[in-house]
């Protein structure tokens, strides 16, 4: 067996291998190997050098190096205030430091005085809120049915149903919340599939263990 041939069996195994890869940084590489190792198969092994699987293969590494560009672009360390970092390195690890970054840029801190609403039932929910330090009384008929606390998001199941409050939120205690604009924050997420689903992932949660913690209480 020559070189070539070695080459040629080299390409598909990662091609093949490809497919089992999670990381999409390590994705590209492999995928940039396997184009690199077709190549020299083409080039060599025909009486002449197979020119379109050839020039597609060059074409495919060079998406591959760009894509690769952005990802390293998107890890690259960032600079973060003390409270950004402490909810990046708690909450959003899932995105890259630049991704925290866009969503971080269009939200406000707050602070909320007790005995503030953040919410009112039936009423609609122009924010999604992040309690960084404090505590949020949820109530249903006037009635305390939970505490939210740091790391919990008040105005969640609006900002995921598009409907008005089904609970009013009270601050219990003076909070400091980090805080977006429900239309600015969807039209970023619209526009940025990945970060889409990293929040809608860490919204759903928090609903599925408010209903889990309901259930339990009845």
């Amino acid at each position: 067996m020559n070189i070539a041939t070695i080459a040629g069996h080299l390409a598909f195994g990662l091609i093949a291998f490809s497919f089992v890869v999670k990381d999409i940084l390590w994705l590209r590489l492999v995928s940039i190997l396997a184009s690199l190792f077709s190549v020299f198969y083409n080039w060599v092994i025909p009486v002449e050098p197979m020119w379109i699987p050839i020039g597609w293969n060059f074409v495919f590494v060079t998406l591959n190096l760009y894509h690769i560009a952005v990802i390293m672009y998107e890890k690259r360390p960032v600079h973060m205030s003390p409270k950004h970092k402490e909810l990046y390195e708690t909450m959003f690890k899932n995105m890259t430091p630049v991704e925290f970054l866009k969503i971080t840029q269009l939200a406000d801190w707050i602070h909320f005085k007790s005995g503030e609403l953040i919410t009112q039932k039936g009423h609609t929910v122009p924010t999604l809120n992040l309690i960084y330090n404090g505590t949020v009384d949820v109530l249903v008929e006037d009635k305390k049915v939970a505490t939210l606390k740091d790391g919990q998001f008040v105005g969640e199941m609006s900002f995921l149903t598009e409907k008005p409050a089904t609970a009013t939120c009270v601050v219990k205690h003076d909070t400091e919340c980090l805080v977006w604009k429900q239309e600015q924050f969807k039209d970023l997420l619209k526009r940025n599939p990945s970060l889409y689903f990293t929040i809608q992932s860490l919204l759903s949660a928090q609903v599925s263990d408010a209903l889990v913690s309901s259930s339990k209480g009845k």
